[in-house]
């Protein structure tokens, strides 16, 4: 059956990984089936978030399961596992208890959401005891919910035998066709499956998480199917996410991973939000050095973020000597904007990525904006012409415009840091950037006072972003980084361009907010 995400999705536990496997490999391509790992729920009656292990769907209707590795003790009552290095850890509630919550909420919250009032939804839930020998019989459980070591063998057999006990009890003649099971896919996948962001933490938000579009996950299931990959992307359409995500995923596979880029103030960025032993993200400049600390002589995968700023033939001959298997045969996996991000750290040569082309890797174009509001994709498409991807992530504030003085005239920056302030808008979410130095910048012509709330942010300071303060960066050294608000500064109109100058810089800086955008253009 089909299972979402085609690989675990960040799990320590074995069993689940055993069931993961198990769930993938029964009623093969037979799409009336469908699986969820690892379903986040926004909506329990005990905890402000839930969680389910396994969701399936199909015609019998919606079934959870609750799965438990490792030795199960039962004492008066109460549960407790022991977990590999024989710590027993005891479980607020029986696992029973916990997939039936569990399906008590997703119910409930399709009950709630009125988008499906005449569909009858047979329900049911059980647990995976797939390191376990047997259970024995009680009161507060039927053996028929119930999969142990023994039945996990033939497991198909035991979901078959599972859903007509269930059909039994409800007696509902209506199944659910296609159409209930593509409908509720699409419910329950935007609502309930949630991932952490790449992007910073807001200030004063408790937790920050995203919502991964539809065309998110269809390319990371891509992926995994594949072993060579060329994925190119528009600025917002989440190249850096999802090359991250794949580097996490590959990563708890117990693959060596290296994750390649051009730039160091990302390479920090990124250290800060993979946390997997198993992968190493270096810059091009350091790799070898890296490679050495690491004592690795070769990478099982390469994954290559902002690749276009490594096509030239001195970085790619590097990258085919440190995968197994070199370029033509190893496995890898480049994000990339050729089309429209060349060029700001060093020339790209088309007839590397036709090298790499030759090589008959998958590829794959991505077309959603899953960063800029639809005021922000609108105006950089129409005064710049470049891809921006479609649709945007809602409306957002109108982006506003002015021409500065004088380069030397610093009110207009002044005066927009005050309105954004004034506002009620935080500090942390506001990033000022510039195609010059802090010290060539109109910022330095800024009253004293003012400059001492804005931070220059480094390869350092990067690693915690959002700082508490206004931030300050070159464009340049903002690739594939992003804020909540953009103050970009110091550049000409797009317009005042000859057609010799290239646009790069306006594409970058103007794609890197996700609701405000504010414009002092450069008077020439």
């Amino acid at each position: 059956m089909n299972i979402i995400p085609a690989s675990p999705y960040k799990t320590n536990s074995n069993a689940e990984i055993r069931v993961f496997d198990k769930i993938k490999e029964s009623f093969a391509n037979d799409n009336r089936y469908l699986a969820f790992h690892s379903l986040n729920l926004t909506k329990h009656e005990k905890k402000r978030f839930g969680e389910a292990d396994f969701v399936i769907i199909c015609e019998f209707g919606l079934f959870v399961f609750e799965v438990k590795g490792g030795k199960i003790i039962v004492d008066n009552g109460v549960w407790s596992t022991t977990d590999r290095y024989g710590e027993a850890h005891r479980l607020k509630e029986s696992p029973f208890r916990q997939a039936e919550t569990a399906m008590n909420a997703i119910i409930s919250a399709i009950e709630v959401s009125n988008l499906f009032p005449n569909l009858k939804i047979s329900r049911g839930f059980g647990v995976i005891f797939p390191n376990n020998e047997s259970l024995p019989p009680s009161s507060e459980w039927d053996l028929h919910t119930v999969c142990v070591n023994r039945n996990f063998k033939g497991f198909e057999i035991w979901l078959k035998n599972f859903f007509k006990y269930w059909e039994s009890k409800h007696r509902n003649d209506d199944k659910l066709t296609s159409h209930d099971i593509a409908s509720l896919k699409k419910y329950l996948r935007p609502n309930f499956e949630l991932l952490e962001s790449l992007q910073a933490k807001i200030a004063n938000l408790e937790s920050n998480v995203v919502k991964l579009t539809e065309e998110q996950y269809k390319y990371l299931d891509m992926v995994a199917e594949n072993s060579q990959v060329l994925c190119r992307g528009g600025a917002g359409t989440g190249k850096t996410f999802l090359a991250a995500e794949l580097a996490r995923r590959l990563g708890n596979a117990d693959k060596n991973i290296l994750f390649l880029c051009k730039s160091n103030w990302l390479r920090r960025y990124l250290e800060s939000k993979i946390h997997n032993e198993n992968v190493v993200v270096s810059t091009i400049e350091s790799v070898k050095v890296d490679q050495r600390r690491a004592d690795i002589i070769k990478y099982d995968v390469l994954i290559v973020d902002e690749g276009q700023d490594l096509f030239n033939l001195e970085d790619v001959a590097t990258m085919d000597d440190l995968v197994n298997g070199g370029l033509e045969t190893g496995e890898w996996y480049i994000f990339h904007d050729i089309n429209n991000q060349y060029g700001l750290f060093n020339e790209s040569k088309v007839e590397v990525l036709e090298m790499l082309e030759s090589y008959k890797p998958a590829k794959f174009s991505l077309q959603l904006n899953c960063r800029n509001s639809m005021q922000i994709v609108d105006k950089v498409q129409s005064i710049i012409h470049c891809d921006m991807g479609s649709e945007g992530t809602g409306d957002g504030p109108e982006v506003t415009e002015v021409f500065s003085k004088s380069p030397d005239d610093s009110s207009y920056l002044e005066e927009e840091i005050n309105k954004l302030l004034k506002s009620g808008i935080s500090p942390s979410s506001i990033t000022i950037l510039s195609p010059f130095s802090y010290e060539q910048s109109a910022i330095s012509k800024l009253p004293e006072k003012m400059k001492r709330i804005i931070t220059k942010l480094d390869d350092f300071s990067v690693r915690s972003l959002p700082v508490q303060e206004i931030s300050f960066a070159e464009i340049k050294n903002f690739k594939g980084l992003e804020n909540e608000v953009v103050i970009v500064i110091d550049l000409i109109h797009p317009t005042q361009l000859t057609e010799n100058q290239d646009r790069v810089k306006h594409y970058v800086g103007m794609t890197r907010a996700r609701a405000q955008l504010s414009l002092i253009w450069q008077n020439i």
